[in-house]
Order: C-alpha cells, then structure tokens, then sequence
C-alpha cells in the first residue's frame, strides 16, 4: 500500500518570508541536485527532494497570500501577477532539479558518465570534494564562522563525515571531514592547499558501484563523446545561469536582460535537439543503450528549467513591474544581486577574469553577466580582460557587498 501523504498544516508567513525562502532553498537546490549526480549520491538526492517538498509547501502558501490580497482592477492585479509568475516558475524549476537529482535512483553509472561529459576545466563553477587533513587550520571551526563564499570564494554544499551527510551551519569541521564545494578553479585549489589536500582532484567518495563499460578505444565513440561533452557542459551551464538572470532582469525590472534570456532559451532548444541526436548516435555504439537513460533525463529537466526561468522574463517583457515585496524579498536573502558600472579608477580596470579570482578583488562574488556597449556577455574566457563603463552584474554574499563595490567603482563607494 503506497504511504498516505501527510496533510499540510498552515503556518501563516509573511509574503516577503515565503519568496525569501523560495529564492534561499531554489538556490541551494540547484548545487544539492548536481552534487547528487556528480557524486551519485541518493542520501543528496533525497535532500533534493525535501526541498522541493518544502517549495511545494511555500507555493501553496504564496498563492494563498495572493488571493487574500483581494487586488481591486487591472492595476492591482498587475503587481502582483510577477509574484504569481515567479512563484510558479521556482516551483516548476524545483521539480526539474529533483528530477535530475533522482536520476541516482534510474543509473547506478550516473556519476561516472557525468565525470565523462563534463570536463572540469570547461566548467566555470565545478562542484568538487575537498578532504580536511591534519594541520588544516580549519579544523574545530564551526562552519558558519568559516565564511567560505566571502573569504574563500566557494560556495560549502555539504559536510560528509563518515556515512552521514551534514548541512547545518552549526556543524564544527573535524578531521577527515569531506568538504563538497562549488566555485571557480583557483579559489577551490587554494581551499585544497588551506586544508593540506594535495591529491589530485577526484570524486569517490564511499564505496564505488560497479563501473559503466564505455570502450573509450573505440575512436568514433570517443569522438562522439567529445561532442556531447561541449553541449552538455553549456546545456547545463545556461540553463543554471538562466536561473539567476532571470531573477536579476526581474529585481532590476530590466528588459534589456529579459528579452536576452528568451534568446538563450532559443539557443537552449537548438543545444538540445544536438544533444539528443549525438546521445542517440552514441546509444547505437555502446553495448548497454539504456543506460544512457539518466544523461537524456538531465537534458530534458534543463530544457524545463531554461523554460521557466523563460516565463519569468517574458513577464518582464509584457511591461509587468516586479512588485515591491517581491524586491525587498531579494534583497534580504543571505544572496544578493548587484549591478554596477566599472570606473576609470577600478581596480577591475584592464585585468583579466583569471586575475579577478584573486579574493583581494573577488571579495565571494560572482560575474554573472556583463554589458558592454550593447552587448550582454555571459560566459567569460580566462583572458577576459575587463574595460571602463563596462556594466557588472554580480551575485555575492551581503556581508562583502560594499567591499566588492568600492573594488569596481572606487571613487563612487569611497570609505
């Protein structure tokens, strides 16, 4: 007999509280979801789940909200239809997430073709595991006195200790602690060096399923291989970044951005029609073609992602104005986006992206797009070199923010 699910019992929250918390959790969901398949974890994945649960809950509770707001007309429904939109579309993009989460349950392989389709020097933000060893000055801190997004610049997903699997910020660090972080390659191997982890970077974590069989000898395997690799990287890499531009376009109320994530969804569409035909191309050489079932689920949920975040900028486009709440919401997360122009006097001024992960300049944040006359810039080259007027859209911790700011537009955020 299947469980009865439990009946929901309502606790009144405020409409601020509940798109706060839908902005925290859809955050951390997305780094639980791939961390779930990068290391096939269905402890993760279970965790995935619960937070979709949970959005489930604060989804019911703001259209609830909404109704009883009673909006009088057009123009009073009008605020509050972006609320409506974005609560809807976290809610579709968490179901999305928990999918690809749960694909640990349909592939036993999942962590070894994911390590196969994504290269970790062509992903910007690669999730890896980080072993706390002796002599790492980290060790008896707890972890929300650590700050690893604004002093490390990584993001801390996870704590693996033994078997069990540790999230709270109360937790202290001990040795051999496994550390599962997210961030950009120079922060994470400085991390490694801070916690004396000088091995090579890896992702077993506990015992190893039995290994998917790929005869990577087989040259028109590998070349296909190396063709999905490219689109799977950005397939995923957009539809995620999606996510956070759409937020932005809509605390910012910016267009220009909105109308820009409809084009990537289009690009989005032509990555994943490529993406199936190679995959199928792929299925005819290998030796067990249902295998790949699990990579084609990934695809399909970054496909609904892409089209939710979508529907949040089309609003945007409509003339829809974001609602007060829903700013001041945003604005209060652990999170927060910023835009801000770089000045004659920065210290961003003619340095490359690989030089700004320096966390003299990084101060935690992350460029998630740059307009530079009138062309929005997303995905940025080690070489990138950064220029005066350039337009800087970053998302960061709220405790660097000001620090981050006067690095960018110094005279503007002086002291």
């Amino acid at each position: 007999m299947p469980k009865r699910s439990k009946k929901f019992q309502y606790k009144p929250l405020s409409l601020k509280d509940i798109i706060r918390e839908m902005k925290q959790n859809i955050d951390f969901m997305i780094d639980l979801a791939y961390s779930a398949i990068k290391f096939g974890s269905k402890e993760l994945a279970d965790e995935t789940y619960k937070m979709e649960q949970r959005i489930h809950e604060l989804t019911f509770l703001l259209n609830f909200q909404v109704i009883q707001a009673h909006p009088r007309g057009s123009q009073g429904a009008k605020k509050l239809e972006p609320i409506v939109v974005m609560g809807y579309s976290i809610d579709k993009i968490s179901d999305a997430l928990s999918d690809i989460a749960r694909v640990v349950y349909i592939n036993n392989d999942i962590s070894y073709l994911i390590q196969l389709f994504s290269d970790i020097s062509f992903i910007p933000l690669p999730i890896v595991k980080i072993v706390v060893n002796r002599d790492c000055s980290l060790i008896g801190q707890y972890r929300r006195d650590i700050h690893f997004r604004s002093k490390h610049g990584v993001d801390l997903i996870a704590i693996r200790r033994g078997d069990n699997w540790l999230f709270e910020k109360q937790e202290r660090l001990l040795l051999n602690d496994v550390l599962i972080v997210k961030g950009e390659i120079q922060p994470i191997i400085e991390l490694k060096v801070l916690c004396k982890d000088l091995e090579p970077f890896s992702f077993d974590i506990g015992k190893k399923d039995e290994e998917f069989l790929i005869d990577l000898e087989n040259p028109a395997i590998c070349e296909k291989i190396e063709e999905l690799q490219r689109n799977y990287v950005l397939i995923t890499d957009i539809s995620e970044s999606m996510i956070e531009l759409s937020l932005a376009a809509l605390f910012f109320n910016n267009e220009e951005l909105a109308e820009d994530i409809l084009e990537m969804e289009e690009l989005m569409d032509g990555l994943n029609l490529a993406f199936e035909k190679d995959l199928l191309d792929l299925a005819h050489l290998v030796e067990t073609p249902r295998d790949l079932t699990g990579i084609m689920r990934i695809i399909f949920s970054c496909e609904l992602i892409a089209d939710s975040a979508t529907h949040i900028a089309e609003n945007i486009v409509k003339g829809f104005e974001p609602h007060s709440i829903l700013q001041q919401a945003i604005r209060e997360t652990s999170e927060i986006v910023v835009r801000e122009t770089l000045s004659e006097d920065s210290y961003f001024k003619e340095k490359t992206y690989n030089e700004l992960q320096d966390s003299r300049y990084k101060r935690g944040f992350h460029i998630i797009a740059l307009k530079r006359e009138d062309k929005w810039i997303y995905r940025f080259n080690p070489d990138f070199i950064f220029e005066q007027g350039d337009l800087l859209i970053g998302l960061g911790p709220k405790e660097t923010l000001m620090e981050w700011r006067r690095c960018v537009n110094p005279e503007k955020y002086k002291e």
